[in-house]
């Protein structure tokens, strides 16, 4: 088992609706080639050592590999999350509806970051309290009990009655992605919505940023073919601030360009490029979207200052400081490759190790 999985809190995924509004089983409706029930599935492998469905008709999730337990108390979430609390068989259990289409893996880590001292850990956003989207304690199983059995199936209910930690939505703001990170499924429309949405975001990318100096090319190379060695198709765009020319005098190329060409192509039985002029720099999600739809991943070197994803390439040696911590608080971080023991609100992964850090990328990005 792998030691970094947490093994006093177990994932908890309630599949035991009825989809009525939706007109078919919410649990199995693909988006980006995943069942929904799929996608919270592998967000919950990252952390945790057990995860169960818990639901009626368990044959629908057989394929999955995972461990499936009939509710004790059929008919409501409540019964559903009884039920995971009791089966479970650790001190907790995170929470996540089926019909979660993009269960954030930074969300889970932050919100079972905070349980020590508590029965419950509840995001509260704009929206309001997220109870299927929260952490829960053995502590709260007498008062679901009562609950239960008084036919009130509403769970933040009994909240006053145990510790909860009331997670407030400034404390989740770089970690949260607004539209998207607490948004569920219920009708078709919804999920027509997010199924346009999901479209829209089918280049996955991530950006490693640094100061100079600090070795982010040589890291970026050995990540490139980790992931080659995986089988994954890598796109790649260096941002370079200054002007630059991949042609020079002399050669036709050139010659056709400084003849007034706006956009002038190279093609070879091998290889192709591209010279295009323009007055500024394209935004990323235009290049992503022109010029590499059929990878699987891009990673950027620069493009500190875009919404991209990031990871962060500190070396102890070379500064003292981060520039997504420290400098500034970009939220976009999502975990940094130092050569040094780091506390910090994000993974920290060993610079000296590009399998590890190829290996974060696949399990954040690609899975």
């Amino acid at each position: 088992m792998d030691d970094s999985l947490l093994t006093d809190v177990t994932g908890v995924i309630l599949v035991g609706g009825q989809s009525r509004r939706m007109g078919r089983d919410k649990a199995l409706l693909p988006l980006g080639g995943k069942p929904l029930v799929e996608r919270a599935i592998d967000a919950f492998r990252q952390f945790f050592a057990r995860t169960l469905l818990v639901g009626d008709r368990g044959e629908r999730f057989r394929e999955f590999g995972v461990e499936i337990v009939p509710d004790i108390h059929p008919g409501s979430a409540l019964g559903g999350l009884h039920t995971g609390l009791a089966r479970a068989g650790t001190p907790y259990v995170f929470v996540s509806a089926c019909d979660v289409p993009w269960p954030d893996p930074r969300v889970i880590a932050r919100l079972c970051s905070l349980r020590g001292g508590y029965d419950v850990v509840v995001p509260r956003t704009a929206d309001g309290l997220d109870p299927l989207f929260a952490l829960y304690g053995t502590g709260c199983l007498p008062a679901m009990e009562r609950m239960l059995r008084e036919g009130n199936y509403r769970i933040f209910d009994f909240y006053p009655e145990v510790r909860t930690r009331y997670v407030e939505e400034e404390e989740l703001a770089d970690v949260v992605t607004p539209g998207r990170t607490f948004v569920n499924v219920n009708t078709p429309e919804e999920f027509e919505t997010i199924r346009h949405m999901e479209e829209r975001m089918t280049i996955r990318a991530v950006s490693f940023v640094a100061k100079s100096g600090t070795g982010k090319t040589t890291l970026l190379e050995k990540v490139i073919a980790e992931l080659k060695g995986r089988g994954y198709r890598v796109g790649v765009i260096k941002h370079d601030a200054h002007r630059f020319d991949i042609d020079h005098p002399g050669k036709d190329s050139y010659r056709l360009t400084a003849a007034g060409a706006d956009t002038m192509l190279i093609s070879s039985p091998e290889k192709l490029a591209v010279v295009r002029k323009h007055a500024a720099s394209p935004p990323i999600e235009e290049l992503l979207e022109t010029y590499f739809g059929d990878v699987d991943i891009v990673l950027t070197e620069g493009f500190k200052k875009s919404g991209l994803p990031k990871i962060e390439v500190h070396r102890r040696e070379r500064s003292a400081t981060l520039l997504c911590r420290g400098e500034e608080h970009d939220p976009t971080l999502l975990a940094v490759a130092s050569d040094e023991a780091l506390e910090l609100d994000v993974p920290v992964l060993d610079l000296n190790d590009p399998g590890a850090v190829a290996g974060f990328v696949e399990r954040t990005l690609l899975r």
